[in-house]
């Protein structure tokens, strides 16, 4: 397939450095290890070199939803996924590297099956912004880290506005994890 081949390729050129596997599915409850009580912990910066630095946060040169199967397919393995994948890695080197990040942990075991359509029902459910649930989890630091790292750098990557809490609007957690 040439998705495979050519992911292949990218990363033995080095341009996606090394990544990992998507954690297990958690709910609200086990959304991951909060950071300490009164600490201002915040997402390690995104690096400025590797694919971020070669490849940019930019959007397509053409509007996401109106790419064709063919074009989303070309421009998430030759963009976003050797960005993500570094993404990720800035949060854990280690359980994101080489082939743990390919395309299941996002779209699923079934990804191709499936079209690799998103929201991924394999993912944790997001509580709406602001809501109990929401406020239960929302200390987690991948919680925040998914927040304040990668829902921007993916909004960027197809060309949307990130999610803004004081308007609702904008690309959030929905885009990729499903509603409960």
């Amino acid at each position: 397939m040439v998705r495979c081949s050519l992911v292949f390729i990218v990363s033995a050129l080095g341009i996606v450095g090394c990544g990992g596997k998507q954690p297990a599915a958690q709910g609200p409850a086990q959304a991951g290890e909060s950071a300490p009580a009164g600490s201002n912990w915040e997402p390690p910066p995104l690096p400025t070199d590797g694919a971020i630095g070669m490849l940019g946060l930019t959007g397509p040169d053409k509007p996401w939803d109106s790419m064709n199967y063919e074009e989303k397919e070309w421009y998430m393995v030759g963009k976003v996924h050797p960005v993500m994948r570094q993404v990720f890695q800035t949060y854990d080197k280690e359980k994101y590297e080489g082939e743990k990040f390919e395309c299941a942990p996002c779209h699923g075991p079934n990804a191709a099956e499936k079209k690799y359509k998103m929201p991924g029902e394999h993912l944790s459910p997001v509580p709406q912004y602001g809501s109990p649930d929401w406020k239960a989890m929302e200390n987690a630091k991948i919680v925040k880290f998914m927040l304040h790292r990668v829902n921007p750098a993916m909004a960027s990557l197809i060309g949307e506005q990130s999610f803004d809490p004081a308007t609702g609007q904008g690309f959030n957690c929905w885009g990729c994890h499903p509603k409960p």
